[in-house]
């Protein structure tokens, strides 16, 4: 990305601030409040014990998560005796009349969708642009569920009659949102139910996770056909992270607890008996779902399948189950370590239908409102509305009758790959040519374990991949534009260019 440090700082800051001083307890209260009464028809009030829990021994929990400038999750608690209450309730119906699990989930999926739509609401209103995924529910005996990394943590208790319901809000500012790129978003109308089907989601995650415990945890993990999903119980924790965008969906990583220890131990470079708490534990399986998470995130992109991905949470405990209703695509894949099963579960579903449509009329109005403080999107805007549109020719008869003269639309005649670049510099991109870029160079690659990257001392040599008289890569942004050979000349390095790419190429590299 473009820098402009003066003006960032400022943003930051005021962004920051934003953030610190948004009112989350009015709008979750709010919210809950109006939606028991219009809906439910029950009085529900805030507690004045913020620290009373669920009573009931079995308990559901719907979350959603929060994607874009503001990442976390937002967690409704209610035992399963009030959840049937509440769905009677909405229904008009006895208590004895609820029948099965269904109707209780869409109610508590309701309640999520409205709550956390309200507070995703505000959060836009203030510039803190962010999307939710589809709710989820964990159900079951004994489990807590926490969401790691976060900023800011709040709990509010509320009350109807002996009943309680608990939201928990956790969430955190990104300085750089993971959201698809808008000109990404643009090329795809919509995401279709064959698009997800079709998606090769079982190469992916065997993939990246046999290449994960290999390269962190020094572990042979081997895809197993049998479904050992019922081979982790007692005592175990799983991992969660969503996909959010025009695809929805949510990838779970489930182990016992024993082996959580085990792996955190091969990826710290410890013994078990060294960990101390669970702490590291939750690190280690949110950093797991993070990288394998963010593979499939890419892929799924790169198929069209555009999403960003939320921060992780973690559920652990020795009775739950986790459930996402109405999905496309809803996989499990087990592997094996030492006779120790590893579960991945995906979800896959369309993302906001009822807002596709409506997301897709707005990006390009929300591209041409460019600032100064938006550089990015001032060379998006620049390289698409410069850059002549690729036409079909046609064939035009000159004053001798000669018909085999192409040309294109308009009043412009054939034009050369120099003409066309030279177009991309038109207009207004002299407005940003003064804003400083990162040049680096990279000397190679290499890959190293954990254990052994803590190992490297003073004096320690690293092997590259490159061979020593290949040419260097040079990079703007990150984005690679040429290739180079290192100099010293009075004792001062430097880099000659040996190849480039053109100007064109070079301009939409920098998105």
């Amino acid at each position: 990305m473009l820098l402009i440090k003066s003006i960032d700082k400022d943003h930051k800051i005021k962004i920051m601030d934003k953030f610190n001083k948004f009112d989350i307890a009015s709008t979750v209260t709010d919210s809950l409040i109006e939606v028991f009464d219009m809906m439910l028809s029950l009085d529900l009030q805030l507690a004045d014990d913020d620290s009373k829990a669920v009573s009931d021994d079995e308990k559901i929990v719907g979350s959603v998560d929060l994607g874009g400038k503001v990442l976390g999750s937002i967690i409704i608690q209610v035992s399963k005796k009030f959840s049937r209450i509440m769905t009677a309730s909405m229904l008009d119906i006895n208590v004895d009349d609820v029948k099965g699990k269904d109707d209780v989930k869409d109610v508590i999926s309701e309640l999520c969708n409205i709550v956390a739509g309200n507070l995703k609401s505000k959060f836009c209103d203030i510039g803190l642009t962010c999307e939710l995924s589809h709710p989820s529910f964990t159900e079951g005996n004994d489990f807590a569920i926490e969401t790691l990394n976060t900023e800011r943590h709040e709990r509010y208790v509320f009350s109807h009659e002996q009943h309680i319901v608990i939201v928990e809000v956790g969430v955190k500012l990104v300085e750089s949102e993971d959201r698809p790129d808008e000109q990404q978003k643009i090329q795809v109308k919509q995401i279709t139910a064959e698009m997800i089907n079709s998606f090769d989601t079982k190469t992916y995650i065997n993939d990246s996770m046999v290449e994960v415990f290999d390269m962190m945890l020094s572990m042979d993990l081997k895809p197993s056909e049998k479904n050992l999903k019922s081979n982790i119980d007692g005592d175990r924790i799983a991992g969660t992270v969503s996909f959010i965008g025009l695809l929805s969906g949510t990838l779970y990583v489930h182990m016992d607890k024993d082996f959580s220890r085990q792996a955190t131990a091969a990826m710290l470079g410890m013994e078990e008996e060294e960990i101390e708490g669970e702490g590291e534990v939750k690190d280690v399986i949110s950093e797991l779902c993070n990288i394998v998470g963010g593979n499939l995130k890419s892929k799924l992109c790169d198929a069209g399948l555009i999403c960003g991905l939320s921060t992780p949470s973690i559920t652990y405990g020795t009775d739950f189950a986790i459930e996402v209703q109405h999905m496309i695509k809803y996989e499990t894949y087990s592997f094996i370590y030492q006779e120790k099963p590893v579960i991945v579960e995906v979800a896959l579903k369309i993302g906001g239908q009822a807002d596709q449509e409506k997301k897709q009329n707005n990006i390009k109005s929300d591209t041409q409102s460019v600032t100064a403080t938006d550089p990015q999107a001032l060379i998006d805007d620049i390289i698409n509305s410069e850059a002549p549109q690729e036409e079909e020719p046609q064939k035009q008869s000159d004053e001798d009758g000669n018909k085999d003269k192409t040309t294109g639309t308009g009043d412009v005649s054939i034009a050369s790959e120099n003409d066309r670049d030279k177009n991309i510099y038109n207009g207004n991109l002299g407005f940003i040519l003064d804003i400083p870029v990162e040049v680096s160079v990279e000397l190679g690659r290499t890959k190293k374990q954990l254990k052994e990257l803590i190992k490297i001392g003073q004096g320690a040599v690293i092997d590259f991949s490159n061979l020593a008289e290949e040419p260097l890569d040079i990079f703007v942004n990150q984005t690679l534009i040429a290739k180079g050979e290192l100099l010293v000349e009075k004792e001062k390095y430097g880099i000659r260019i040996l190849k480039i790419i053109d100007r064109k190429q070079r301009i939409q590299n920098l998105r």
